[in-house]
């Protein structure tokens, strides 16, 4: 697995290049009032040391009026320009299109996933994946949360030039337009604890049609991907983010405990009150406040409990 950033050399979507533009207009513009501080004093310095000028030769300088505006107005003008250009790159990035022009999805991040939740369809069918699915070239709404008992997050798309912090107990929101078609990297920006650097996922960009006709359906998969039939808690166990801090087939521990066996060790119950209230009974060698609690039915926590000891 790559850990470098992908997506820097493209520009996908609407807003990238207004963002690109203003960060290189402050890059040089930053460059050239660096070097005009730096290299005078390094000049001076070097000018003016203490065995090149004689006592004799040092006289009281006052002040240069024309020098004194000049080095006042060219920076004060520099850093109008610095303000124009952010400005309007933000005001292009803040600017919501109208909900009704537009796809509105949920995301949650939690430690350490990211849930992506679609509108309800004609026939009420909800689409929940892990990885996110959108037209090219429509508006796309994302509201970001995260649980109330986890930490800050921040959804970062490189090619899109877009990030934006997600927060737990408040959605915050942001907005996108992808041109271009391909699949794009989602990181987090904001470092949020053991798996940090595996908080991964993707946007799919799709052509509309192809879209539509996914969105329409029932598939709990993405678009043309093969539909593998799983059971409700294998399900669950997918949507809760549970495999990027257990391992299930082998005895690796990546956050949390190993659950490859843990049907023979633990009873039923106690497995449901690791999922519940998982500083209960925290395992030797582990530490509490690690694993959130998750909020499931009585029916999903039996399934994923059955899940996590068969393997079925």
């Amino acid at each position: 697995m790559s850990n470098s950033l992908q997506g820097f050399d493209v520009m996908s979507a609407t807003f990238a290049a207004d963002v690109d533009q203003a960060f290189w207009i402050n890059f040089w513009i930053s460059i050239v009032l660096g070097l005009s501080v730096i290299v005078p004093m390094l000049y001076f310095a070097w000018k003016f040391r203490a065995s090149n000028v004689k006592d004799e030769d040092i006289s009281d300088v006052t002040h240069n009026t024309t020098l004194e505006i000049v080095w006042t107005l060219i920076p004060t003008a520099l850093l109008m320009v610095l303000f124009y250009y952010g400005y309007s790159s933000m005001k292009v990035l803040r600017t919501m299109p109208a909900e009704s022009e537009s796809i509105v999805i949920h995301v949650e991040g939690k430690k350490w996933s990211w849930n992506h939740t679609y509108p309800a369809n004609k026939s009420g069918f909800v689409h929940k994946s892990a990885e996110l699915y959108v037209p090219q070239s429509e508006n796309v709404i994302l509201k970001m949360t995260a649980p109330l008992n986890d930490v800050i997050h921040s959804y970062f798309v490189p090619a899109f030039r877009m990030k934006e912090d997600v927060v737990p107990g408040r959605v915050t929101q942001q907005w996108f337009n992808a041109e271009k078609l391909g699949t794009f990297d989602v990181e987090c920006a904001e470092y949020c604890g053991t798996r940090h650097s595996y908080m991964l996922s993707k946007i799919h960009v799709i052509p509309k049609d192809e879209y539509d006709a996914w969105f329409k359906s029932s598939s709990k998969v993405g678009p043309g991907e093969k539909e593998v039939a799983k059971s409700k808690g294998h399900e669950l166990y997918d949507m809760n983010g549970c495999s990027g801090c257990h391992s299930i087939n082998t005895d690796s521990i990546l956050v949390g405990p190993s659950l490859k066996g843990i049907g023979a060790k633990y009873d039923a119950q106690y497995l449901k009150d690791a999922i519940i209230i998982p500083d209960k009974d925290v395992p030797e060698e582990f530490s509490a406040g690690i694993m959130p609690p998750f909020n499931l039915s009585d029916e999903d926590v039996t399934a994923l409990v059955e899940y996590i000891t068969t393997g079925k």
